[in-house]
């Protein structure tokens, strides 16, 4: 709208033939303008929070989705200790039909690995025993690869993952005793949730199995997920549920196999003196005397016991404003905190013992480093033209953007 005023006054002032001053004045009032509206433009894309085309609730006609062809699954629901349901949902776009594949499945043992079905050529380890989350802190790792936000563009994720020799073509570990870490929101927006999912989970084993480590901490979409908050869930998920008459939440809740996992997981991790965390992490934990383990600890808490909590509880106690998964105040203020000081930020590092840290959340153009490379912002958001996808190495202390064709920017 600034931009047709401008053009508006620059033909009145001309056709109405004023004085060179008032010319003047409206060519200075017009690039003023100009300049305001793209300094205005630049904010919106930049300022820390999310880019105006891409944090947006699906609002199209859900009825009206017709996507390709897919399966989503498996989806494994306990029913008692040693038995499990097994779910396939199908979807076939000529007919527009969905439907459910379901198996019962018996576990006579501690566990059983399960064959995938219906073109499923993965494997599944479903066992009795309560899912031990992991250690938190780490060290002698030699290398380190990043993945910011995946937000269901497992495509994306898994090409950037092949072109910079963590996995091979057929999915198998390649990054021998290091570390890969996704710093959170696997969760909603796109459309391959499921499939990211069990990805990490299956890599993870592998990894294992060749001394390496894979790594999820959680993100705040999957606290919304597992707390039944489905605001972002893409069309397909939505279209999806509606048509089975249940709730996105259901496939992630306490009774699934996903679920336990995915409440297992920790919020925060230490590996060398690198902290890893999604949104940051705040004074607020400095002063409330938060460690690792306590903050890990408490968020499990949370997301076991949610129905038993009021949310002015979750508020107060864990996901007060300055929390590890929410937190913006490393990239801008907000009406609840002031962006982080250079004094606020060494005593975190302090407090932790850690000389750096790798967060997500808040998006911007390309991985960088703010506050004498103190801190790193990962968030590029995958899936869109106007981005270029990239996932962060590091190597001791040297860091190098890793993109899509395997190129790799080394990071001053």
């Amino acid at each position: 709208m600034l931009l047709v005023l401008v053009s508006v006054l620059i033909n009145i002032a001309w056709l109405i033939k004023p004085s060179f001053r008032i010319k003047g004045f409206v060519l200075f009032l017009s690039v003023f303008l100009c300049v305001c509206v793209s300094q205005a433009q630049k904010k919106k894309r930049l300022d820390s929070g999310a880019f105006s085309s891409y944090d947006k609730i699906y609002k199209g006609d859900v009825d009206k989705i017709n996507l390709p062809n897919y399966v989503d699954g498996p989806h494994f629901f306990w029913l008692s200790d040693d038995r499990v349901k097994v779910w396939y949902v199908s979807h076939k776009h000529a007919e527009n039909s969905i439907d459910i594949k379901e198996k019962l499945v018996k576990i006579k043992k501690d566990s059983i690995l399960f064959k995938g079905l219906y073109g499923d050529k993965n494997r599944y380890w479903l066992k009795k025993k309560k899912i031990v989350s992991p250690k938190a802190e780490y060290s002698g790792v030699d290398s380190i690869m990043v993945v910011g936000d995946v937000h269901g563009e497992f495509d994306t994720m898994k090409t950037l993952l092949i072109a910079n020799h963590v996995i091979d073509e057929k999915g198998n570990w390649q990054f021998g005793k290091n570390h890969l870490v996704f710093v959170g929101d696997i969760f909603d927006r796109g459309d391959q949730v499921t499939e990211a999912l069990y990805f990490i989970r299956i890599l993870s084993r592998k990894a294992q199995e060749q001394g390496g480590r894979v790594h999820l901490i959680l993100g705040n979409h999957e606290v919304m997920i597992l707390m039944n908050d489905t605001r972002y869930i893409s069309g397909k998920y939505r279209n999806m549920s509606k048509r089975l008459l249940t709730n996105y939440y259901n496939f992630f809740a306490e009774n699934t196999d996903m679920g336990r996992w995915l409440r297992s997981l920790n919020s925060v991790i230490k590996i060398n003196d690198k902290l890893f965390v999604h949104g940051g992490l705040s004074h607020d934990v400095v002063e409330k005397n938060l460690s690792i383990d306590q903050i890990n600890e408490d968020i499990r808490y949370s997301l076991l016991n949610a129905r038993s909590m009021s949310a002015k509880e979750l508020k107060q106690k864990i996901y007060f404003p300055g929390n590890p998964l929410w937190y913006r105040g490393y990239m801008r203020e907000s009406r609840y905190y002031s962006r982080i000081t250079d004094k606020e930020l060494d005593e975190v590092l302090s407090f932790y013992g850690a000389k750096q840290i790798m967060f997500g959340h808040t998006e911007l153009d390309e991985i960088k480093f703010f506050y004498q490379k103190k801190i790193c912002a990962l968030n590029v958001p995958m899936g869109y033209l106007q981005f270029r996808p990239q996932i962060l190495l590091i190597v001791g202390d040297h860091f190098y953007r890793c993109l899509l064709d395997g190129e790799k920017e080394y990071i001053k």
